[in-house]
């Protein structure tokens, strides 16, 4: 089967298509045939091995030192078709349409994956794939959704609080626009001039242009804030936050860990740095809102596999509205 294979840290070059052995599964695992997977800033920054100070160190141990070898395949969502199914599953039957998560075990850019039936933790999520996206569509759900999601049963998001949202044109952001808006809250959205349309149009009562406007000097607070961003002066934007409220980084450097502890220790404000635990009740909470058309998938560009490595520089040039997509196409399928 074909896979784009990770070869070393760094720049998208190191991801290679290649012909692998396709795999079997075993006796709790299903074969699933991907037919569309995503580029996440999240599959970047581990491509790059760029992450929290907490996390790389044991990262890099656990895939190897001096390049990738544990993980071979990145690639953390998909949709596609269970092919075959290993004697003790019960949950799946071939011909099922899935959609969900790899964990760390990654590996959705190929042809083909196994995926426990009943994951444990750290081993993703998989459900029924919403009969009403396409696979591209349904494979831009989980990694954003499960997060926005996550968020917003923390905060206990209602009708009548306050939500603002940084980098709301994103894939977590349009997630969050989204599922704010259905659970009653009042949702602010921050991002660049093209993406203030989007935003509007998901939900955001208000939108603002981080390029002309500081609102960071708005009077306006806010019962939870959720930073996509989290590149600087999130003390400033802290400020925003209301006094039991909520502000989740979902990309945090090491000093917001110590911004973390000494606002707990200094006011009734929360920082949390955190990730959502992929549970299936989530998924399937998010998929009834999808079926019911109250949340949707926003694609901004779909490549092919042989393109993943575009496909990674497109989403780190920052531009990317939503999600980005990779179509996977089996030799079958092309014949």
């Amino acid at each position: 089967m074909k896979a784009v294979v990770w070869t070393k840290y760094g720049s998208p070059d190191g991801l290679k298509l290649a012909e692998i052995e396709k795999p079997i599964p075993e006796a709790d695992e299903i074969l699933v045939k991907v037919h569309a997977t995503t580029v996440t800033a999240g599959d970047c920054e581990m491509r790059r091995l760029q992450l929290p100070l907490m996390l790389s160190f044991p990262m890099r141990a656990f895939t190897g030192l001096i390049r990738p070898k544990r993980i071979s395949i990145l690639g953390q969502e998909l949709a596609g078709e269970v092919v075959a199914i290993g004697d003790k599953v019960t949950s799946y039957k071939v011909g099922d349409q899935v959609f969900g998560t790899t964990g760390f075990k990654f590996g959705a850019y190929a042809e083909y994956i196994c995926l426990p039936a009943e994951p444990g933790d750290a081993q993703g999520v998989s459900a029924a794939k919403p009969e009403n996206l396409t696979y591209e569509e349904a494979a831009a759900v989980p990694t954003g959704g499960l997060e926005a999601m996550h968020y917003m049963q923390r905060a206990d998001i209602k009708p009548g609080k306050k939500v603002l949202i940084i980098g709301g044109g994103g894939s977590i952001g349009t997630y969050s626009i989204q599922l704010a808006k259905t659970f009653g809250a009042e949702v602010t959205a921050v991002d660049s001039t093209e993406k203030l349309a989007l935003m509007r149009s998901l939900g955001a009562a208000h939108v603002i242009d981080y390029t002309i406007e500081d609102y960071t000097k708005n009077d306006e607070t806010y019962d939870l804030i959720i930073d996509v961003v989290g590149k600087h002066s999130v003390v400033r934007r802290l400020k925003l936050l209301k006094e039991n409220g909520l502000y989740f980084l979902a990309f945090a450097r090491p000093s917001h860990i110590l911004l973390s502890i000494w606002t707990s220790l200094t006011s009734q404000k929360r920082v949390k740095i955190e990730s959502a635990s992929q549970q299936k009740d989530d998924l399937l909470k998010l998929n009834d809102l999808i079926v019911s058309g109250k949340v949707k998938s926003i694609i901004d560009r779909v490549f092919p596999l042989d393109q993943v490595p575009e496909a990674h520089k497109y989403v780190e040039s920052g531009g990317k509205m939503g999600n980005v997509c990779i179509k996977v196409e089996s030799a079958e399928e092309v014949a």
